[in-house]
């Protein structure tokens, strides 16, 4: 696995290293401390694939060369990761072609998960993030902590869909027929999310779902 991290702040690098070896057994790191040798690495790298890109970079900053990263690498996930959590910031990354938005006040475990989410295809914001965004940006994959925040949840951008759906009261067949997905789909995405979400009936999922600010529980009806 080849990975381009792209940080200004070499102790963070330095740090980030020992977290991303735990990705894959196999993984090369190459690492830039602006934009420039950003563009210039991939375009001697032909075979990345994943892209970790701070905001605060000298020179020019993260989100105003992410288009044009995303033009040099279109197919290569690209993540921001920052110390900001502001809601503008994370819609100018996600409109600009990011898939991942990972604050650095997150854990190790963390972030990982985030990754692996972000390498099977998934959009990830943490969830105390997507609170801020509205609707508008959903479905994604968020994470978040349960209870006395000692466990995380991770649900993916369908089971994402599939919960919404649930909070507006729909049945199985309706939901699989909303998704075009086999009806057997829809069960088996139901069940992860009863078990991400510690619940044992639909009725609790949406609710806990809901104080956790994943969903909107406003116009359902159970």
């Amino acid at each position: 696995m080849h990975i381009l991290l792209v940080d200004d702040h070499t102790l963070f690098r330095e740090a980030l290293l020992h977290v991303l070896n735990q990705l894959d057994e196999h993984v090369v790191v190459f690492e830039a401390a602006n934009a420039d040798e950003a563009q210039q690495l991939i375009s001697r790298i032909r075979n990345l694939d994943l892209l970790l890109l701070d905001i605060d970079l000298p020179g020019v900053d993260g989100l105003t060369a992410l288009p044009g990263l995303r033009e040099l690498a279109p197919t290569v996930p690209i993540v921001v990761l920052s110390g900001s959590e502001a809601s503008a910031h994370i819609k100018q990354a996600l409109d600009d072609g990011a898939i991942g938005y990972i604050p650095k006040s997150c854990s190790s475990h963390e972030m990982l998960a985030a990754l692996r989410i972000v390498l099977q295809g998934d959009v990830y914001i943490p969830a105390k993030l997507l609170g801020k965004l509205g609707t508008s940006l959903s479905p994604v994959a968020a994470s978040t902590d349960i209870e006395n925040n000692t466990s995380q949840t991770l649900l993916t951008a369908r089971q994402i869909e599939v919960l919404e759906l649930m909070a507006r009261g729909l049945p199985n067949k309706s939901i699989a027929n909303t998704l075009n997905v086999a009806e057997g789909t829809v069960k088996l995405h139901v069940a992860a999310i009863l078990r991400e979400l510690g619940a044992r009936n639909r009725t609790q999922a949406v609710t806990e779902a809901s104080r956790l600010g994943l969903v909107s529980i406003s116009n359902q009806h159970y």
